[in-house]
């Protein structure tokens, strides 16, 4: 009788080196580069107040060109010193 019970002694080494191969760990594959290594994906902000504050005054500061445009162009673009 082996060691492993009813098994012969050739099938028990046949089943030691079975699990032997087993145990041991596969080759690791090739280390694959990150698709984005530009850096951490972090997730986008949303709009808060501040986003609404900077936008109403670009709008504000768009206005305030068309109505100087406005004006100058009254003038023909010609502005000189009274004096």
């Amino acid at each position: 009788m082996s060691l492993l019970g009813s098994k012969s002694a050739k099938e028990a080494k046949k089943a030691t080196k079975a699990a032997q191969k087993a145990a041991k760990p596969a080759k690791p594959a090739k280390p694959v580069a990150p698709a984005a290594a530009r850096g951490v994906l972090v997730e986008k902000p949303k709009a808060n107040i501040y986003t609404v504050l900077l936008i109403l005054s670009f709008v504000g500061i768009v206005i305030g060109c068309i109505c100087l445009y406005a004006e100058m162009s009254a003038y023909n673009f010609e502005f000189k010193a009274r004096g």
